[in-house]
């Protein structure tokens, strides 16, 4: 395995400075408290152990797996990851990561494809961004009329005020950089700055272990989660609305290395 340190953050050492006083919090499980005070990311073991033997596991009627088309030592393979949501000319739409694992696994693998909710495609997709980790984001934005209304929908979607907060992403990660929300600090998504507040190149650490979950999640589902805090009705894994947010989302990273999974609160 080549697990990496956590650097950069002092969340291990912050941790284990709260240990001397508190006991482990009861949101994550004795095996991962274990890991961070190794200062091993819980995401990492699950993106090799889970993600890593789905890879090369064979499936479907002529026993091909991920590996059968695809090595880690590829260059041009790992270069491929940080341009999803990427357009697809055969069904002429911007798809996802985890979609396009299910387009493989239809056509290629002649498997029923693993949902977007399930551990399998999350594992799977985490595994991918983990030994992409390093290249940079590129996705595109405009090279076509497809593409280029995703983009404007998924700024649409980001500006769009819903729900019975009447909230948007916009409104937390733009109007109200700065202020603290739930014991965070709100700050941007991208790679510039707002009022003065650095962004975060968000797209480039997800999928991300949530460390209050003790689970690894993709951005789409993590978009979920805010919506349902936000008191939004959360838009569907997948859809035009989903995969739109997450190109705008991540356009907005372009240039930014990815380092995952992250580790988050």
């Amino acid at each position: 395995m080549k697990f990496k340190k956590m650097a950069l953050t002092g969340i291990v050492s912050m941790m284990a400075t709260f240990s001397i006083s508190f006991a482990q919090p009861e949101a994550i499980s004795p095996e991962d408290w274990a890991l961070y005070q190794e200062g091993i990311n819980p995401g990492e073991v699950f993106a090799e152990e889970v993600g890593g033997e789905l890879f090369n596991k064979p499936m479907g009627p002529k026993g091909k797996s991920c590996a059968s088309c695809h090595s880690p030592d590829d260059d041009n393979f790992i270069n491929q990851i940080g341009k999803y949501p990427k357009y697809q000319k055969d069904c002429n739409k911007v798809v996802s990561l985890q979609q396009r694992i299910q387009m493989c696994q239809k056509k290629y693998q002649g498997v029923k494809p693993f949902p977007l909710k399930s551990e399998q495609n999350t594992a799977l997709t985490t595994y991918l961004k983990y030994i992409a980790s390093g290249t940079k984001i590129n996705v595109d934005t405009s090279s076509n009329p497809v593409v280029k209304e995703y983009y404007e929908y998924g700024k649409k979607v980001f500006r769009t005020k819903r729900g019975k907060r009447f909230l948007s992403c916009q409104v937390c990660h733009e109007f109200a950089v700065g202020r603290r929300l739930r014991m965070q600090w709100l700050k941007p998504l991208g790679k510039g700055e707002i009022s003065g507040v650095e962004g975060t190149s968000a797209a480039a650490h997800w999928p991300g272990y949530r460390m209050t979950k003790s689970k690894v999640f993709t951005i789409e589902q993590r978009f979920q989660q805010c919506m349902k805090n936000a008191g939004m009705k959360k838009l569907p894994l997948g859809s035009k609305e989903m995969v739109a947010l997450e190109l705008y989302v991540t356009s907005l990273s372009n240039g930014a290395t990815i380092e995952a999974p992250g580790l988050v609160r």
